[in-house]
């Protein structure tokens, strides 16, 4: 059946992909192999390779049992922008791509503790100012090449050198030994242990870049993963093979695993309805609805985080660069009746980030409640006595069009004539990552450290055409330094964003996933994907008979 509807889905394919081109989420290559200096910044390709790499794993023959055979399948709305195969050039949706083949140092559980993966230990000093990993030994690349303190060294420091946001803290990187490494980092703060498992310090082979050059590494992750990258045809689809040689003995249990870039929502969902694909994310909440009340599937919720428009507040130019401007679009927006109209069940309305933990609301907050007379005179305030044009860029991959739309209409009620764009994920990489006009749509996701969000939308690489009020990084520094997160210092930055409406939020919507009932998690949801916890652990996961 599988095969059958890949068939179908090739002809829709050809059309939808004229509309969406390849993307990923999120940041951005020399000519000749790095080193620890930094790359150079030749513009990196643009375009995945259409076959196999010339390398080709071994096949491998998976052992037998009950847990053991055959393929999941996971669907992506667009294919990744950004390479997968060198982590300094990579985005979260590189990550997220790579993750079969390509591992982090550690992880965290569901239940915000952590774990370890290549990395075996970890220390803080007791002054703050470095962290010591310990690493795991007999660590095999896919190419045959050793894990080790030199190699993970590269891997780190290319993150420093090209300026990831999750290394933004990271100084330098030392060896110690050669299973042991230490970060040097500018003052301890409270997300550092967690944001190491994130994408950050996933490590690539450098035996493998260093033979075969950065174009062959780019769109080829060699990890040491339980999977095996085995092609990725262009715009279509991605797929690992099972790894016999995996260090965790007795894993995988998968045969493999392949990411199926299906742009068109209903399209996702009849694949999903036939069984072609094992997970499934809907854009549409009534379709969660829909597949929540059919009792079919598994279902997964979790907390999630609100849907914002990120304004280009540093441009004067802007009307968004003026607060007054930004106050009447909150104003404009009915977030009860966009809970109500779009929500089923599943969102909330969101006038401060965060609203839906009850520890992080505002003391004394006057909500923006809907109120279009007040939105119209803060605009005559701010010199737009008859509004002005401009345009929200939506972020596709995660954000629902019927949101954007529904919020440029009640925008537009109020003399913001507001034209919609739903770029192509590449495109909106340039926005979020340089300059963009108008608004971003976007959605921020609830890491269990909110200190995390502030770092990682909002003080690295993105968004920085986003003005910050005064104070605001003094908060989040102030948050940052405190031994845990501290809730009273989160909501004072959370204050500071919220009285100068940095972003309008308008939705906060909880996290979902549905996978097929035939598939399992081998850790009884241990290692819950969603924002603020590291990827699902591919080498857990495991099928049914009937479901293979």
């Amino acid at each position: 059946m599988r095969k059958t509807l890949f068939i179908l889905l090739g002809f829709i394919l050809v059309l939808s992909l004229l509309l969406v081109a390849c993307g990923g989420e999120k940041t951005t290559a020399p000519t000749t192999a790095p080193t620890t200096t930094a790359p150079s910044t030749t513009k990196p390709a643009t375009t995945a390779p259409t076959t196999a790499p010339t390398t080709k794993p071994t096949t491998p023959t998976a052992p037998t049992g009950e847990k053991y055979g055959g393929v999941f399948g996971y669907p992506l709305t667009v294919a990744p922008a950004r390479p997968i195969g060198y982590a300094p050039e990579a985005a979260p949706d590189s990550y997220t791509c790579a993750s079969p083949a390509v591992q982090g140092l550690i992880r965290v559980r569901a239940d915000g503790s952590i774990e370890g993966v290549l990395a075996t230990s970890w220390k803080v000093a007791a002054d703050g100012k470095s962290i010591t990993l310990g690493l795991r030994k007999g660590v095999k690349f896919h190419d045959g090449s050793d894990f080790n303190a030199d190699v993970c060294v590269w891997n780190l420091q290319n993150q420093i050198n090209s300026k990831q946001s999750g290394a933004i803290n990271w100084k330098s990187i030392d060896k110690v030994d050669d299973y042991t490494v230490r970060i040097n980092i500018g003052g301890y703060q409270n997300i550092m242990l967690t944001g190491l498992a994130g994408g950050t310090t996933q490590q690539y082979s450098k035996a493998y870049l260093e033979k075969n050059g950065i174009d062959a590494a780019r769109w080829n992750p060699v990890g040491t993963g339980p999977f095996i990258f085995d092609r990725y045809e262009r715009d279509s689809k991605l797929t690992y093979k099972r790894n016999p040689n995996y260090w965790d003995t007795g894993k995988p249990y998968l045969d493999g695993v392949e990411f199926i870039v299906i742009a068109d929502e209903t399209v996702r969902k009849l694949a999903f309805q036939k069984s072609d694909i094992d997970h499934y994310g809907p854009l549409s909440l009534l379709t969660a609805k829909e597949l929540k009340d059919s009792g079919k599937y598994n279902i997964q919720t979790g907390g999630g985080g609100p849907y914002v428009l990120i304004p280009d507040s540093v441009n004067p130019k802007s009307p968004w660069a003026n607060v007054n401007v930004r106050f009447a679009a909150s104003y404009a927006l009915d977030r009860q009746l966009l809970a109500d109209a779009l929500g089923f069940g599943f969102a909330s309305p969101s006038y401060q980030l965060f609203q839906t933990f009850p520890e992080l609301n505002i003391p004394g907050l006057v909500p923006t409640e809907y109120n279009p007379a007040k939105a119209k005179a803060l605009l005559r305030d701010a010199g737009y006595p008859t509004g002005f044009k401009t345009v929200i860029h939506a972020f596709t991959r995660i954000v629902p069009a019927d949101y954007i739309n529904a919020v440029a209409a009640q925008l537009r009620a109020v003399g913001i004539d507001v034209t919609t764009d739903f770029p192509t994920s590449a495109k909106y990489e340039e926005y979020r990552y340089g300059t963009w006009d108008g608004l971003c749509g976007h959605g921020i996701g609830a890491f269990a450290n909110k200190n995390q969000d502030f770092t990682f939308y909002f003080t690295g690489l993105q968004f920085q055409y986003c003005k910050k009020p005064v104070g605001w990084q003094e908060g989040v520094d102030t948050s940052l330094a405190s031994p845990e997160p501290d809730p009273k210092l989160i909501m004072n930055v959370l204050e500071i964003m919220y009285n100068d409406m940095m972003v309008i939020p308008y939705l906060e919507q909880k996290a979902f996933t549905f996978t097929q009932k035939g598939v399992h998690d081998d850790t009884n949801g241990r290692y819950l994907a969603g924002p603020g916890v590291s990827i699902a652990p591919w080498e857990y996961l495991w099928l049914d008979k009937n479901s293979r």
